[in-house]
């Protein structure tokens, strides 16, 4: 009972740690209801409401945790759209947000970087470079995870020390543990590989927005590596649910994706994702 959209999903304060204000009803996305018909939401529970709600605060004021942000890590020109962060009742954890493009690895983030771009992504492959194909930094290109073709999460990890870890520290979600990202009618699976800054929820790696048929390539040069990219984000209404605890020693750039859509097969019951071969 009270799976998918049946019932809404009333955020109770109490549970949230927050005031009697910031109570809400929370329902998903009609477009996405079929491939959420398996969570049942009355069991779910806030993962922290004044959390939540500093996401919300920077959407409007620019501000979280006290700090005013500026520049390109305002909140207000790309507002996260954080509609519910929650804790599912088999320890997943759900939220709902804008979804942002992150570039980091691919090959433009090597050749041509915007302001924004890094070439290092958080999660790494095994080390296989040589000291010859590494960079003065120590860097090598084939041992990030590519956005342009590895579909996979952001979460937020960069800024004060005081904030940096909150994310993970409240929701037990960190490097490596797998997911899933759905938008209307469409999923695809993914994992956590790379961090953003400590106020933005919402982010993920160009294969993912591409997947979700979203795709912000706008030219492709003749390498076949795509050289331009429309950086906008989906504005809202972006469902990631994200496994604590699920990382895997064994993901290798060859065995990723068949290892994530196995994952959210099992643990969701989902099917009908191109990149999965169904």
């Amino acid at each position: 009972m009270g799976y998918g959209r049946f019932a809404p999903f009333v955020i109770s304060a109490a549970l949230a740690g927050a005031s009697p204000a910031m109570a809400q009803t929370y329902e998903p996305p009609p477009a996405s209801a079929a491939l959420l018909e398996n969570i049942n939401f009355e069991d779910a529970v806030p993962v922290d409401e004044d959390y939540r709600a500093e996401f919300k605060r920077c959407d409007e004021e620019n501000v979280f945790r006290g700090n005013t942000l500026s520049g390109w890590r305002k909140c207000s020109g790309d507002k996260n759209n954080v509609e519910a962060l929650l804790r599912l009742e088999d320890g997943a954890i759900y939220f709902e947000s804008k979804l942002a493009l992150d570039l980091d690895g691919s090959w433009l983030s090597w050749n041509s970087p915007g302001l924004a771009d890094l070439r290092a992504t958080w999660f790494q492959w095994p080390r296989t470079c040589s000291d010859a194909e590494r960079d003065s930094e120590g860097v090598c290109q084939k041992e990030q995870v590519d956005s342009e073709h590895v579909p996979f999460i952001v979460i937020p990890i960069a800024g004060p020390q005081s904030l940096r870890k909150e994310f993970q520290d409240k929701t037990g979600v960190s490097k490596g543990d797998f997911g899933v990202i759905i938008y209307k009618d469409k999923w695809v699976p993914g994992f956590v590989a790379d961090g953003g800054p400590y106020n933005k929820l919402g982010e993920a790696s160009a294969a993912a927005l591409a997947a979700l048929g979203e795709d912000r390539c706008r030219r492709h040069n003749d390498e076949g590596f795509c050289d331009r990219y429309r950086d906008a984000s989906i504005e809202k209404d972006v469902i990631t649910i994200i496994f604590p605890g699920s990382r895997r020693d064994d993901l290798t750039a060859e065995n990723v994706v068949a290892t994530i859509c196995a994952e959210a097969k099992e643990r969701l019951g989902l099917t009908g994702a191109p990149i999965c071969g169904d």
